[in-house]
């Protein structure tokens, strides 16, 4: 497959999408603006992320390279107006400041275990503007240092930690040669402890999106599967979207191997599949009708 188009969004928290379109024509930078994701553009094939690099809406923040697919999940949650937000995987930022845009008013709190990836979301939302972010240096298991019972969240994001199987479809020989199933096996653990670290503090009524870059059923639909057999609290809920040119899905699995998953999963969760536009994505939607029994 050749290599996908850039995709950047305008970042308005420092900029407009009047003021990001007048930057491009004048760059002579031709570019497509999506209805959804919101905010979100295509440059034609004959530019490059490196045309941006030299623009000064770049520079500034104004706009921020990333792909369409990661784009999408926190568009998922509910326009209800959360108080407390939590991003259990934020590194490097992208959907922090997603959430930041989307929902100013909000506390969001970014864990980010890893030293490198802390500093470089640090720097991201700094660049952007996100003042509404509380980033923290630590392990999401170690939450409870932070949080107290009063302070549990309206929505949760989990963009968990994966095996990053999209990019097979780069033709990455090297990614190839690394990749080895103990790998996904390595994940599906994190995962599921990640999962079983964030549940207990979302509050009642409330939703956590579970979503990955990666094709491995084993992070995908396995980790739905088992969070509807250990969590009766939560309730998977139906994600609804018409496909477009610039973005497909496909309804989750309804099993892999000798491993068959609940009805409701392939029913409701999303895979987006591959195309020019787009890479391979994950999205589960939960929401919390009560407290465990």
């Amino acid at each position: 497959m050749e290599k996908r188009q850039v995709s950047f969004r305008c970042n308005t928290l420092k900029s407009t999408t009047q003021e990001v379109e007048t930057a491009l024509e004048k760059a002579l930078i031709r570019y497509i603006k999506l209805d959804f994701p919101k905010n979100c553009y295509l440059i034609d094939r004959s530019f490059s992320e490196s045309d941006l690099w030299r623009l000064d809406i770049y520079k500034q923040g104004k706009i921020y390279i990333q792909s369409i697919s990661s784009q999408v999940p926190v568009h998922f949650f509910s326009q209800k107006s959360p108080l407390r937000i939590l991003d259990a995987c934020a590194a490097p930022g992208w959907k922090s400041s997603q959430l930041s845009e989307l929902y100013p008013d909000a506390e969001i709190y970014a864990f980010e275990p890893f030293k490198v990836r802390y500093d470089k979301m640090k720097y991201n939302l700094n660049k952007l503007w996100c003042e509404n972010i509380h980033t923290i240096h630590d392990e999401i298991r170690n939450i409870s240092k932070y949080i107290s019972e009063e302070n549990f969240f309206d929505i949760i994001l989990v963009d968990a930690p994966c095996s990053s199987e999209w990019s097979l479809l780069y033709n990455n020989t090297k990614f190839l040669e690394a990749w080895n199933i103990s790998h996904i096996q390595k994940n599906y653990k994190r995962q599921k402890h990640i999962i079983d670290d964030v549940l207990p503090y979302l509050k009642v009524g409330w939703e956590i999106i579970y979503s990955t870059c990666t094709i491995a059923p084993e992070e995908n639909e396995w980790i739905v599967h088992y969070i509807l057999c250990h969590s009766p609290q939560l309730e998977l809920q139906k994600l609804d979207f018409k496909n477009n040119i610039y973005i497909k899905y496909i309804e989750a699995l309804k099993k892999f191997e000798k491993y068959i998953y609940k009805t409701e999963i392939s029913e409701k969760a999303l895979r987006v599949i591959p195309s020019e536009y787009s890479e391979w994505f994950f999205i589960a939607k939960f929401k919390k009708w009560h407290l465990l029994k």
